[in-house]
Parts: structure tokens; C-alpha cells; sequence
């Protein structure tokens, strides 16, 4: 009986080494940052699709999805165009059709889950005007995840006006260390 007690003991001990360091270990629809787009998607479909953001630089190319997928209503990846297809940034989208409050929910549980598996991060939180929409009626409710490793992750709730036309929506999103520097440093700038 005394075995049964130390080793549950040492169990929850040692539970926060079990706690991932970044969010390579984070799955959206089966698919991480670090994989390759051609582990999920042809070659052909990501070269006919993708595309390049307005930034002066063209470092990064996106391609976005809305097949296949169970849980989200859409895919957008950003890759470096080099031939590996290497993913660098992963968002998905969920809609909620004039139901932010079922949005907020699902964002709560969501950042929960990220407290609850990830170590070394800081959080920030805060409400931003989206810029999309000119009258300032469409907001934000976003939550950031720093990690100390320089990836970095967000979960975001958008309240957007009647006007707009737009289906509320969560959003989450999963950077490298790569990406995050370059769109906090370098993506609007070059």
C-alpha cells in the first residue's frame, strides 16, 4: 500500500514537467506548427491557391482551406516558399452566427486548456476596435500566449457589427519563433 501512495505521490510531482514548453505540440484539425503542408494537402492544390500577404516582404506565403475540416470552418497557414512547404503560423476559424456570448464560452475553454498544457508563458489580454470596419462597432476580445522560446499563440473573439454582415467568430492561432518575430518586427516594415 505504501508503494501505491509514493508512486501517486511522485505522479503529481512531477505533473508540470509533463507540461509542453511551446506550441509544436498543439494540434488545429491534426496539424501543427512545423509540419510540412504537403503531409496534408497536395502540392498542386497549395501552388494553385496560395498567395502572398500586402507586405513589402515575401518571406512568408499563405494558403488557406475551408475542405476536409471537423472542427473549425476554416484554415489559414503561412509557409515559407521553399520547396519544404514547412508551416510557420496556423489560425482557425470558427463561426458563430449572431451568438458571441457561445464564442466567449469556447474561448474561455480554450484558454484553459492552453493554461493547463503549456508552461513559461506570459499572458496578456485585451479588447481592440477591428479595423475592418470603419464605424468602430466590430470588436475584439483577444488573449495572447508568449512563450518564453519566442513562439507565440492567440485566441480571439470577434464581435462583429450587424453592419459588417460578418458571422461572429473565434479565432485561434499558433506562431513559430520565425513568424512571430518577423510580424512583430519585421512583416508591416518591410
Amino acid at each position: 500500500m505504501r508503494v501505491l501512495i509514493v508512486v501517486i505521490v511522485l505522479l503529481f510531482s512531477f505533473q508540470s514537467w509533463t507540461k509542453a514548453e511551446d506550441i509544436s505540440d498543439f494540434q488545429i484539425e491534426g496539424i501543427s506548427v512545423g509540419d510540412s503542408l504537403l503531409k496534408h494537402y497536395n502540392k498542386s492544390l497549395i501552388d494553385n491557391n496560395k498567395t502572398f500577404p500586402k507586405w513589402k516582404s515575401k518571406k512568408f506565403t499563405r494558403f488557406v482551406s475551408f475542405e476536409n475540416l471537423k472542427q473549425y470552418d476554416g484554415l489559414l497557414f503561412y509557409f515559407q516558399d521553399d520547396g519544404k512547404y514547412l508551416i510557420s503560423s496556423i489560425s482557425a476559424v470558427k463561426r458563430f452566427p449572431n451568438n458571441i456570448d457561445e464564442c466567449y464560452k469556447q474561448q474561455k475553454k480554450l484558454i484553459k486548456e492552453f493554461q493547463n498544457m503549456f508552461n513559461n508563458f506570459e499572458l496578456d489580454t485585451y479588447e481592440s476596435y477591428h479595423k475592418a470596419d470603419e464605424t468602430g462597432d466590430s470588436k475584439n476580445n483577444i488573449v495572447d500566449f508568449h512563450f518564453e522560446n519566442g513562439t507565440a499563440s492567440r485566441i480571439i473573439c470577434t464581435d462583429w457589427s450587424e453592419t459588417m454582415g460578418i458571422p461572429d467568430e473565434l479565432r485561434i492561432t499558433l506562431q513559430s519563433k520565425e513568424y512571430t518575430y518577423f510580424i512583430t518586427h519585421d512583416g508591416w516594415n518591410s
